[in-house]
């Protein structure tokens, strides 16, 4: 009888335990959720890291390509506040109030590392001219030549772009049509030597970025490029990542 009686209480403090964990200050602390609505959130932030607050509440943070496609809780009638805030300042960038029938449209974003805006601007296209840009998210002391070739030789080489300092966009670059398939190099500024350990394996864009020649693609397209570098523990050498064309996480 006295381990029955011992069972009992046991119950009775687990139920009163948590029926006070779903309890905050006399209110419900998990509010039960009365719709979902698909959401999608697509941009890109240079220069610092954005959190993304509802209503308050600390759900994700964004740094280079900033992506997620799920759904949105709503609680009641009443719309969820959205926020981007600056990580480093806390500073609120953006705030949106998401309605519970809002259009399935995505919500986009690109931060330059000073402003926020809807989304990234880039030139027109030029019938037969290739426009590209770049921007290196490197260290400060590793000012980049961009230039072009078929990686056999580095004295060799076309420039495209000398002495790009990181964290600063080129200007958009026009190339026409060339005599064959070429690569894009990034060398050391002002030297004859391939950017990550002299070799040009290590220092080849190859995320997709495309020159145009006269016997293939002959060009017309915009591409504006922002790279970084990572260790690859495998091999502990620097390789060029990430790289992201801003044109295609923006399409018009």
């Amino acid at each position: 009888m006295k381990q029955k009686y011992n069972m009992v209480m046991v119950l009775m403090l687990m139920l009163s335990l948590a029926m006070q964990s779903c309890e905050r200050d006399g209110q419900l602390a998990v509010l039960p959720i009365d719709k979902l609505s698909p959401i999608e959130f697509k941009g890109f932030v240079m220069g610092d890291t954005l959190e993304q607050y509802f209503d308050g509440v600390k759900l994700r943070e964004f740094q280079g390509w900033a992506r997620f496609n799920g759904n949105i809780a709503f609680n009641s009638e009443a719309p969820v506040k959205m926020e981007l805030r600056k990580k480093s300042t806390g500073e609120v960038l953006l705030t949106q109030n998401i309605e519970r029938n809002r259009t399935e449209k995505p919500i986009t974003f690109f931060y330059d590392g000073k402003k926020l805006s809807e989304k990234y601007e880039y030139p027109a296209a030029i019938a037969d001219i290739e426009q590209i840009a770049f921007y290196f998210d490197f260290p400060a002391d590793m000012p980049v030549d961009v230039a072009y070739g078929d990686g056999s030789d580095v004295n060799s080489v076309v420039y495209l772009a000398r002495n790009v300092k990181p964290g600063e966009w080129t200007a958009f670059i026009q190339v026409p049509p060339l005599e064959g398939e070429m690569y894009v190099l990034l060398l050391k500024a002002g030297k004859k030597e391939y950017l990550i350990d002299n070799d040009v394996n290590y220092s080849v864009m190859s995320a997709g970025i495309v020159l145009p020649n006269k016997y293939g693609y002959k060009g017309g397209g915009v591409q504006s490029w922002y790279v970084g570098t990572r260790m690859d523990l495998n091999t502990n050498k620097s390789v060029l990542d990430p790289q992201s064309n801003l044109v295609a996480i923006f399409p018009r």
